[in-house]
């Protein structure tokens, strides 16, 4: 019986840890054991069963997967269907060193067989050479975590929160607007309707990437010394739905069906000139933006733009796509979000298997375009 662990020490938005054996009874299930502690201190656990082969081997990267906790093979194998250990739902908070140590236990029936460990990090060298990017996000606690990864890779990242509560534009354009160098534009969620009306006003980006995005205004933007109609939302009607989740999809799919209210907040996308990539989950229950990013690519086809711009949807993914919450590697087992304001926790939507795969391919895909 002989097993190896791959991968010893990389960065988390890497190719997860690669746990392979040989030398098993064949068509029988091992049990591997991951767990590991959180930036909070939270103790997160997974319990994932392989299925050896004929051939005496499993591989967790090409395994098919038994067992109650994980279905199937996912793009994060052992990580991404780790549970916190604790009763109330919590997100994985990474630490602030950007280190988190990852303990391996492998049973075949009761019988532990092997151990290892390995640490992932969440940050590298940051060269700085490479080619530069603006982040426009929501203020997710994952940012910094998202942006050291983006640094390790050589871009050069400039971050911004955009907040809809002070939703001025110009300053944020005039910083754009310094200097000659092409640059690609990030945003996600609420933080792409300020994207795109930037977008339009900067004639020499590069391209646009948008995950989980609106062509739509939901906040009364100003730029340029104009203040920007916007859809009326009536958010008076949420209500919880079972130990205090809410799902806000359903008030943003009801302001839009009145077509004067969702007309009054389109955004002019066929005046953004460069390359447009759109990336949502169709079962996105923050707003339906699958079917707002749809609008965004049908309004530039209509404008003879179809060329420069490309859409997909993940079925039965959510929100969390892209470098704000949708990190690689992050479990995804907790399909809720805490939400401030409220106290209560929002509904994200996706199943966890296919949300780990969307992820990493957003990852990827992310990188391929700003190379």
């Amino acid at each position: 019986m002989k097993v190896s662990l791959s991968h010893e020490s990389t960065l988390w938005c890497d190719p997860p840890p690669v746990i392979s054996g040989e030398g098993f009874i064949p068509v029988t299930e091992v049990r591997l054991r991951t767990t590991c502690r959180d930036g909070a201190g939270r103790h997160w656990q997974s319990q994932n069963g392989y299925l050896v082969s004929a051939q005496t081997s499993f591989s967790t990267e090409t395994t098919a997967g038994a067992g109650d906790d994980y279905y199937g093979i996912a793009a994060e194998g052992p990580l991404y269907s780790m549970r916190c250990l604790e009763d109330e739902p919590h997100e994985f908070v990474l630490p602030k060193d950007g280190r988190i140590h990852l303990t391996f236990q492998l049973f075949d029936g009761n019988r532990e067989v092997w151990s290892g460990e390995t640490t992932r990090v969440t940050s590298g060298a940051e060269t700085g050479h490479g080619p530069l990017l603006w982040f426009l996000h929501n203020g997710e606690t994952s940012v910094e975590h998202g942006v050291s990864m983006l640094r390790a890779r050589g871009f050069r990242v400039n971050e911004r929160h955009v907040k809809s509560d002070a939703p001025d534009l110009d300053p944020l354009l005039s910083e754009m607007q310094v200097g000659d160098e092409p640059f690609s534009l990030v945003c996600s969620g609420r933080s792409s309707e300020a994207g795109m009306e930037l977008a339009q006003r900067l004639p020499g980006l590069r391209n646009v990437i948008c995950f989980a995005g609106s062509g739509l205004r939901f906040s009364p933007w100003k730029i340029q010394g104009e203040v920007l109609p916007h859809v009326v939302c009536d958010h008076s009607t949420l209500q919880p739905r079972g130990d205090n989740f809410l799902t806000t999809r359903k008030v943003y799919a009801e302001a839009v069906a009145d077509r004067e209210n969702r007309d009054r907040g389109r955004i002019a996308v066929e005046k953004i000139q460069c390359p447009l990539y759109l990336f949502s989950g169709s079962d996105d229950q923050i707003w339906p933006s699958a079917a707002f990013s749809e609008l965004v690519a049908q309004r530039r086809k209509l404008h003879g733009r179809e060329s420069d711009t490309a859409h997909q949807t993940f079925p039965r993914v959510g929100y969390d796509l892209g470098p704000a919450l949708g990190l690689p590697g992050l479990p995804t087992t907790e399909r809720t979000i805490s939400h401030s304001s409220t106290g209560f926790r929002l509904l994200l939507g996706g199943r966890m298997a296919r949300q780990s795969r969307a992820r990493r391919e957003c990852w990827e895909r992310l990188i391929s375009i700003l190379e």
